[in-house]
């Protein structure tokens, strides 16, 4: 197997993993807000950002290599 078929298979799978994991972060975003620790919620959602950021710029290797 090719190097780039290899990275093709493992940006696929960490952009799912990340993306799995959104619903993840929504879900411990509303217990957070409905617990009343808001500041809690709001550095998941934070988190959440950056992974959005991370797919972003994965789904864009992928392009670079497709």
């Amino acid at each position: 197997m090719e190097d780039t078929e290899r990275l093709r298979i493992v940006l696929k799978h960490l952009i799912e993993h990340n993306e799995g994991h959104a619903e993840d972060y929504k879900r411990w975003i509303d217990l957070a807000n409905n617990a009343g620790v808001n500041a809690v919620a709001g550095l998941i959602r934070e988190a959440n950002d950056h992974a959005e950021k991370a797919s972003g710029a994965l789904k864009k290797a992928l392009d670079l290599i497709d």
